[in-house]
Formats: C-alpha cells, structure tokens, sequence
C-alpha cells in the first residue's frame, strides 16, 4: 500500500485557516489540509468553526525538539511565537496592504502602518510543549496518510527549528516547501533566510524562489517622504529536485505518486516549465498501469495529464539560444526592410499564415478549442470563456502554441494561462525566420 494519493499539506501556524497551498475548486477536494496552531485555546475555536472535511486543525506547538517552552503572545496574535520578539526593532514600521474582511468591514487594500513597538508587543507569556513533528509522526498522533508531501511554515522565526524537528518526514515525504523567511533577526535567537536556505539545499531542493517580500522602516515619516525600505522578511518557495525523490520513494509506483505530487504543486506556484520536467521523470519510473489509470481519475492528476499532452503537441519553435544569431537575424531584417513591402513579401506572408493554420486544423489543436468553446458557452464568466473570447477576437487565435494556454484555463488555472499567453506573444516576433533548432 502506497501513501495517501491526495497531496497533503501542512500548514504551521494556521490562525484564521491560512494556508500558503491554495488551488483551483476543480481540483480543491484533491488536497488535504493539516493546519497547526500553538495557541490552544484558538486551535480549539478553529475545531469548532471547522466544516471542511479535508481541514484538520491540531494544537500543537512545534519546534526542534520534544520539551517545555513559552508561546508569547502578541497585541497582533498573528505575531505571536515561540521566541521572544527583539527590542531592537521597536521603532521599525512597515506599510500593510489589507484584503478581505475585518469585524464585518471591508478592508480590501486599505492600507495602515505597521509599528512593531506596538504589534508585536507581548501581551500574555504562556507555557506551551514543543513538540517535534517527526516524534508525532512516530507516535502516530498523526496517522500515517497524512504525512506531509508540502510542508508550509509561517511560525515567526522558528523554521528552522521545525525543519530541525521534522528532518526525517522532510527527507522522506515532503516534494516542496513554502515558508516565511527573514533577513533581519525581528525575534531573540531566530534564524535568518541564509540559514534556512543552506539547510533545505543540504535535503536535495532547489531553491524555487521568492513568493512575496516586505520592506521595513526605522524612520517613520509623513506620506510624501516615503520611498524604499530595508527588506526584512517575506515567503520562499523550494521545490525538490526530481532525482532526489529515488532515494525516499519505496517502489516504482510510489516514486510516481510523489513525481505527480511535486509536478502539480510547482504547477499551483506558476512553475509550468519545472511542472513538464518533472512528469517527464514520472513517466521513466515503470510504475504500473493499475496505479496510472487509478490517478488519471483524480482531477488534479488528470489537469496534469492533459497539460503534457498539450505541450508535447506545441510546435518546436524555440528563441535564438546564441545571443550572436539573434543580433545577425535582427541585421538581416532590417536590410529586408524594402523586400518585406513588396509584393514579394505578401506572397510569403500569406504562405507563412496558410502554414500555421494548416498545424492549428490538426486534430488536437482543434479539440482543444472545441472543448474551450464549449466551456465558454455554458459559462461565460469563468476563466476559459474569457480565455476563448480573447483566443477568438486577438490575433493569438491563429497560433498553434496556444493548447496549454487553453488546457490550463479549462482546469481553473487562468491567471496561468495569462502568464504563459503574456510570454509568448511578447517572444514570438524574435522567432527564428528559420528553424535554427533543428539545422
């Protein structure tokens, strides 16, 4: 028996159901939530509010080994932690850009400042147990299907310590892992980001990149004296490196299942390319039909299915990989400039054009917008209907790179098809006027 063939996802330090994996409602209930909170007597509001049945709300305090420990909680509960926060930065600030709702109000992008003398003064010291995650794990306080595959931390300067304490899951199970960094030491003892970052690479992850960063301020001045700050903290993101995953996986199909897992949710972060590279070593593994078939069904396997087979459909056009080439193309046009006007050049163009419709007629391209169009109808005001109607009236209608665009926005991922539409138009007049690639 293999493990848990939904992704699951640990969240540490859940309060107000946060989490940083967050998905598409086509492919939602294929993600099972743990969230940690250290404050108990919130963890245990938060059982009570719970209706998700993939939410599982624990209230444990992690950190890097089993013992007794203080959770000091903040005037801003969401500053509160395990480590007490540093007097040094008591007359530091930073601008807050809010979303959503508070006490029934909206407070979508109004803006406040931030002092931390104030927000992360400490209002109550209370005794908590540190528990390290790998030790729940061993005493089955979580059971064995819901070990993380993506381990997700915003525990205000005890990552490390987390990571220190869960190091076995996070080199057996965890494919990816999403957590807030800092550059300043904002808590007594807290590590810093070049701290987490050595030891995430030292586990066989590439380090992904930065999901968001904020900048702090020690001198807080009147709007119109304001400009850059000093970057403190903000969200990273690591993805495992594909051929580190052989060592954890126990057999073929388990070694499948954790490529699929790590491809979808590089896929959720917009890290399409790094998401193809990696079902291209699933499909190297000789995993057998019975489990291929079995995972197809679910939706977030089947997106990626069709995503590959989208983008193995796209035509072979790649940009100049000699930065000399694409200058002497460049040259050459510009001498054609005369040649492009003439009749001559119509004649070409109009081949050219004749030419990428011919590739778009063919099969697959064609019901990939046959699908998009049926979508569109049914719901003009999901995603893919507007994906189509731009398809339909823009000038990418006739490009035949267009199917993972398509393929993307069917399974909820428009903002994914926007990007990927964004990069290829703005690349493709620098295509080779002959296919250098292939010479």
């Amino acid at each position: 028996m293999i493990a848990e063939e939904r992704v699951v996802a640990h969240h540490v330090g859940g309060r107000g159901f946060g989490v940083a994996f967050n998905c598409p409602s086509q492919v939602a209930r294929d993600v099972v939530n743990v969230v940690y909170e250290a404050d108990e007597a919130c963890a245990l509001e938060m059982i009570r509010q719970n209706k998700n049945e993939n939410f599982h709300i624990l209230p444990y305090c992690l950190g890097a080994s089993n013992g007794p420990g203080t959770l000091y909680i903040t005037r801003n509960p969401y500053a509160s932690s395990n480590l007490r926060p540093s007097p040094e930065y008591t007359n530091y600030y930073c601008e807050v850009k809010l979303s959503g709702e508070l006490d029934g109000v909206s407070v979508q992008d109004a803006q406040y400042d931030a002092v931390y003398g104030e927000e992360y003064r400490v209002v109550e010291e209370r005794p908590v147990t540190i528990h390290a995650l790998d030790t729940l794990i061993k005493e089955r306080r979580i059971p064995p299907d819901l070990e993380p595959d993506f381990l997700s931390l915003d525990a205000q300067g005890s990552e490390l310590d987390i990571l220190k304490g869960a190091e076995h899951v996070f080199a057996t199970r965890c494919v990816a892992l999403a957590t807030e960094i800092e550059f300043h030491a904002m808590y007594e003892g807290q590590a810093l980001f070049s701290d987490v970052f050595d030891f995430v690479l030292g586990h066989g992850f590439h380090f992904a990149g930065f999901t968001s960063l904020q900048e702090i301020s020690p001198n807080r001045l009147p709007l119109g004296a304001r400009a850059k700050g000093f970057l403190a903290f903000g969200d990273a993101l690591f993805l495992r490196r594909a051929d580190s995953i052989k060592s954890a996986a126990s057999s073929p199909d388990e070694l499948y299942l954790m490529l699929l897992k790590l491809a979808f949710v590089a896929l959720n972060f917009g890290h399409l390319e790094y998401a193809l590279q990696v079902l291209q070593f699933a499909e190297q593994t000789g995993s057998g039909p019975e489990i291929q078939q079995r995972l197809i069904a679910r939706p977030c396997f089947r997106l990626l299915h069709d995503l590959h087979r989208a983008a193995n459909e796209l035509p072979p056009n790649l940009l100049h990989s000699e930065r000399g080439a694409l200058v002497a193309e460049l040259r050459g046009r510009r001498r054609q400039t005369d040649w492009l006007d003439s009749a001559a050049s119509r004649v070409y163009r109009r081949a050219r054009k004749l030419y990428v419709r011919a590739i778009e007629r063919s099969e697959t391209i064609a019901r990939a917008h046959a699908r998009l169009k049926s979508v569109a109808l049914k719901n003009p005001n999901l995603p893919a209907a507007r994906l189509y109607r731009r398809l339909r009236d823009g000038p990418g209608i006739e490009s035949p790179m267009a199917a993972v665009e398509a393929t993307l926005a069917l399974h909820g991922y428009g903002w994914l098809a926007d990007e990927v539409r964004r990069r290829r138009v703005a690349a493709e007049p620098y295509l080779p006027l002959v296919d250098v690639n292939t010479r």
